[in-house]
């Protein structure tokens, strides 16, 4: 999987009706990403996005074709019609993935209690 050169945008699944907050991850996050992803145990459920007011997850977009969806301790990786699912235990990976949101998007968050 290629790191180096892609941007990598988060987004987080907060509203319904507006736009949700997206942001950039920088090299030094793609990389503790993919440390966090290659250690994560395989799963054999992948992500449930609710249909609920709210929080409802987030994604990390690594192009057009490679994509992250994180949710209630489930990690599934998106890739030109294959995925790959590994549980995120203690939610682990969902929060690294919020905290590298910019300051305003972590009030948000913070405000609706997700972390």
């Amino acid at each position: 999987m290629k790191v180096i050169g892609t941007k990598w945008i988060a987004e987080a699944f907060l509203f319904s009706g507006r736009r949700n907050p997206q942001w950039q991850l920088n090299m030094k996050q793609n990389a503790e990403w993919m440390k966090l992803w290659q250690a994560a145990s395989p799963s054999g459920k992948n992500v449930k996005m609710p249909s609920i007011l709210g929080y409802t997850g987030c994604r990390l977009k690594m192009n057009e074709h490679s994509h992250w969806f994180i949710y209630d301790g489930c990690v599934s990786f998106y890739e030109k019609g294959n995925v790959i699912n590994k549980k995120d235990t203690d939610r682990q990976m969902e929060f690294f993935l919020m905290r590298t949101a910019p300051e305003d998007v972590k009030k948000i968050l913070n405000e609706l209690k997700i972390f």
